[in-house]
């Protein structure tokens, strides 16, 4: 009887090992997925998931940012990736940043800044199975929209490429375009039939202006000015 438990007991015992056996190379399965290439349904590889993690330190063009005036709290630092998502950083006062826990790969850096245009940049982050060279860790940038043009890293630096404007500047009032302006010029007419048109009309003689104004009066009631004979 004693003998039996005891067999009992070791099957027992031999399926819990199995059962513990069978979830541990389960959950390294799950985990070496996770670290492997992520695939669509047509096999075609997208991304890369890797629990390598690093630390990506950068700098902004300080002379850049107190030129314009420029708040480095409002200031949104993204890191891009293909299968980890968005990681933001913080701007310290003196332009510097760092994004933690950056994953090893190929990496676009967005820089939003009021009033300045940061081009984004494409980063690699090199890591242990990277299978195009360098030294784990070291960081690669060039521009994304033009690869010709590297950007310096440890730390990263970047400068804006140009400035935004958000209004349009005013333009300047010149005498060609007061000219131009309808409401200018009946303004200036007003201003002379009621300041220079009485000085002239000061040196008239009285039968004459009286003669002048009986002619304007017939021609708005439409009669033809009269012609006086010659003597």
């Amino acid at each position: 009887m004693r003998a039996r438990r005891d067999a009992t007991r070791r099957r027992a015992i031999g399926w819990y090992a199995l059962c513990a056996c069978a979830t541990l190379a389960a959950l390294r399965g799950a985990r070496a997925a996770q670290e492997g290439t992520m695939k669509t349904r047509d096999g075609a590889n997208t991304a890369v998931v890797t629990r390598e993690r690093y630390v990506l330190d950068g700098a902004l063009d300080e002379g850049a940012l107190r030129a314009h005036g420029v708040d480095t709290r409002t200031i949104r630092v993204t890191l891009n990736t293909e299968a980890h998502g968005k990681i933001g950083a913080k701007v310290r006062g003196d332009g510097t940043f760092a994004v933690r826990d950056a994953p090893a790969g190929r990496h676009v850096l967005d820089v939003h800044a009021v009033g300045l245009n940061f081009p984004p940049v494409a980063v690699r982050i090199v890591g242990a199975d990277d299978g195009d060279g360098g030294k784990v860790g070291d960081v690669e940038a060039y521009l994304a929209e033009d690869r010709t043009v590297t950007v310096p890293t440890k730390p990263l630096r970047l400068t804006p490429a140009s400035t935004l404007e958000y209004y349009e500047p005013a333009s300047s009032v010149s005498l060609g375009s007061l000219l131009r302006n309808p409401m200018a010029l009946m303004v200036i007419m007003s201003v002379f039939l009621a300041v220079v048109a009485p000085k002239i009309l000061e040196g008239i003689d009285p039968e004459e202006l009286k003669r002048m104004q009986a002619e304007l009066a017939g021609a708005a009631r439409g009669e033809a000015p009269r012609v006086d004979a010659a003597d």
